[in-house]
């Protein structure tokens, strides 16, 4: 069985083109030069599709992400004609943020900031005369050339874990997003045994597994998506890291769905699968 991942959908909400408008009248003008913007994305009620949402604070990239939604970096480029917009070699804008998030797995730099890895391009032309807006989004993920292999096929979280044990997960996370001073943490490692569960960033990999034969080694990731048996985005450029960075040939993999609806928080619908990891050559 392979797995296949739910893509990102855009969500550019009307603030952000107000933003955007007020940033070429007075910021930008004839300035094409490209710029870092902020995104977030969260676990939506099922039936919807996996957004990632940009608003108008998405020009403020140092700025806060409201609560339970992880941040996404990206960068703007903001074209002056509709000329220009069209023109724009794509591919190579892909290949050149693709090869970025490459070169910090090889260095290790992944680890200590796994943001990078959930990483966006955004290509836009604003016409102010007519106030058409054109847009185009792009998610670069790093592929496996055989593409990856389900172990165990997708299980629902409530269906392996006691109610204790959900319990015990959602303390866990958010001791760590408390650690860290955030509300969502997007990459972390997991370890469980009977009730207790015990969480890190994914930096602390070789003193949180000291003992590997003892835990089943988790790897857990914020996501988005609400589909039972496929994972989001955010998961892929992360199992290259872990290919590429680990000795692992096979991990479990927690796609953590943290979800708030009507004041009632829900974890219950996670999901948690095993997938082999192939080898990465250096060159790749």
């Amino acid at each position: 069985l392979k797995l296949q991942f739910a893509p990102f959908s855009s969500a550019l909400e009307a603030g952000f083109w107000h933003q955007l408008t007020q940033k070429k009248l007075n910021d930008y003008r004839l300035d094409e030069s490209p710029k870092c913007i902020k995104g977030y994305y969260y676990n939506d009620p099922v039936g919807l599709p996996t957004r990632l949402t940009l608003e108008f604070s998405a020009f403020d990239s140092d700025g806060p992400t409201p609560a339970r939604c992880c941040p996404a970096l990206g960068m703007l480029y903001n074209t002056n004609t509709l000329d220009a917009f069209k023109a724009v070699d794509k591919k190579a804008l892909l290949e050149k943020e693709a090869k970025e998030i490459w070169e910090a797995i090889q260095s290790g730099a992944a680890l200590k900031n796994p943001s990078v890895l959930c990483r966006f391009i955004l290509l836009t032309f604003a016409d102010l005369k007519k106030y058409h807006f054109y847009y185009w989004f792009c998610f670069p993920a790093l592929c496996f050339p055989e593409g990856l292999k389900i172990i165990q096929p997708p299980v629902i979280l409530e269906e392996v874990f006691s109610p204790k044990q959900i319990s015990a997960l959602q303390e866990a996370y958010d001791g760590l997003c408390i650690k860290r001073g955030i509300t969502a943490v997007p990459f972390f490692l997991m370890k469980y045994a009977d009730d207790a569960v015990q969480m890190a960033l994914l930096e602390d990999w070789e003193a949180f597994f000291t003992d590997t034969k003892k835990f089943q080694i988790t790897v857990g990731v914020y996501d988005p998506c609400t589909l039972s048996q496929h994972p989001g985005w955010p998961l892929r450029n992360l199992l290259v890291l872990l290919a590429k960075g680990s000795k692992l040939d096979l991990v479990e993999v927690l796609c953590f769905r943290d979800q708030t609806l009507q004041g009632n928080r829900s974890i219950q619908h996670s999901v948690l699968f095993q997938v082999k990891l192939p080898e990465l050559p250096n060159n790749s």
